[in-house]
């Protein structure tokens, strides 16, 4: 009786459904069943979405062989490669001797030009395989080169060797040029050889380079010998630009350039130059409106007595310009104390205590900095900071807590409120 009751059909929906319902239940479990027999497959995704027929056509078979033959052209267009590599890099080096060796100061123009060559072929080396997908070495740190040199195959060891010291030979070539007496280290020059290291993952340079940019004696033009003059370190025009001196500090991170980091932000943002270049382009035209505000309030409020007739014009004047920069001073310092005060910008550094805010905002860059640095080389994880250890960590928490700020202040960490 029950068997009869569950074969029986439906009295709430018509046979035809109840006749394709099966049908498409059916379906639907054929489509699973690929699925699960190449779930655990991770390398062959391409192949299981366009799986080959055994009755397929030969042009399937046609196209792996095409594959296979297309393998040698690759290894031919890399023989080419690195002997158009070593072609390019002579080329450069000759363009770089003939512009040291001028008797007279070369123009920015040409040292731009050669640098220009110089980033055409850092950025050659920058999309190379061997630097990427295998090593990423640095000038001071040969373990990760060394091992990675061992983890190749003998055909490709000596490619990769090549490769190493072709980056090598031009990282210095390229300090050799900002270093030469002769070359006048402009900003535009500061930016592109920037450029040139990042690109080369040599970041040991940039300090040197910055301490330069400010102190290197200036060639006259057009004088044979050279003659130099001494420049003014402390002048707007000697600070590091903020775009450059980022991009720097970001290239040392990369390279895991610890004390690298630490003198870069010690060379741009504190120096008297970069404090000057902020209060001009940042506080100058605030502060003249400051000095130039009671003038105006007292016009405007000499202005405004004019308009009534309630009392006398000279006592009407006295309250508007009284009233004016009454409100105009208050809401000011609102606004300067807002600013100041500031710290949603802030992760792992903040300031210590006693910290005067006209300092704090003067020191914002060297913060922010130091605070990338913090976050590069602690934990990724909110919940484990506190936990880092090891001599790079005491020495960062060491430099910072002698700046007059606090690495991981334990009232601002998480759980900790």
């Amino acid at each position: 009786m029950s068997t009869r009751r569950i074969l029986r059909p439906r009295p709430d929906i018509c046979q035809l459904c109840d006749f394709l319902l099966p049908r498409q239940y059916n379906r639907t479990k054929k489509s699973f069943l690929p699925v699960n027999s190449r779930a655990f497959s991770t390398t062959r995704n391409s192949c299981a979405k366009n799986p080959i027929s055994p009755f397929a056509s030969p042009r399937g078979s046609r196209s792996l062989s095409q594959q296979a033959t297309t393998n040698r052209p690759k290894q031919a267009s890399k023989q080419v490669s690195q002997l158009q590599l070593e072609k390019d890099w002579t080329e450069v080096k000759s363009i770089c001797e003939s512009l040291l060796s001028s008797e007279r100061a070369p123009s920015e123009e040409d040292t731009l030009k050669t640098l220009t060559r110089c980033n055409a072929l850092a950025e050659i080396l920058l999309h190379d395989p061997f630097i990427h997908s295998t090593f990423t070495p640095t000038s001071k740190n040969t373990d990760g080169a060394t091992s990675g040199l061992l983890s190749l195959d003998a055909s490709t060891q000596k490619s990769a060797v090549s490769i190493l010291k072709l980056t090598n030979d031009l990282s210095q070539l390229a300090f050799s040029i900002v270093k030469h007496p002769a070359i006048f280290i402009t900003p535009k020059v500061l930016d592109l050889y920037t450029i040139i290291q990042a690109n080369l993952r040599r970041a040991h340079t940039f300090p040197e380079v910055f301490h330069m940019y400010s102190h290197k004696p200036l060639p006259q033009e057009n004088t044979v010998p050279i003659k130099y003059s001494k420049q003014n370190p402390n002048r707007i025009s000697n600070a590091i630009p903020s775009a450059v001196a980022d991009r720097a500090l970001q290239a040392a991170i990369d390279a895991k350039e610890l004390f690298v980091a630490l003198e870069l932000i010690e060379y741009s943002y504190t120096t008297k130059a970069f404090n000057r270049a902020k209060f001009t382009r940042k506080l100058l035209l605030p502060t003249t409106g400051v000095v130039a505000a009671p003038v105006a309030a007292y016009v405007v409020a000499s202005k405004l007595a004019l308009l009534q007739t309630t009392m006398d014009s000279e006592m009407a004047t006295n309250v508007a310009f009284a009233g004016i920069l009454a409100y105009t001073f208050f809401t000011g310092t609102i606004g300067v104390v807002a600013l100041t005060t500031a710290n949603d910008q802030m992760d792992r550094v903040t300031w210590a205590p006693g910290i005067p805010l006209r300092e704090r905002w003067m020191r914002e860059e060297e913060r922010a900095a130091l605070d990338k640095v913090a976050g590069a080389w602690g934990f990724r994880e909110t919940w484990r900071r506190g936990e880092e250890e090891g001599e790079d960590w005491d020495a960062l928490k060491e430099w910072i807590g002698n700046k007059g700020m606090i690495l991981d202040r334990v009232e601002l960490m998480e759980g900790m409120e």
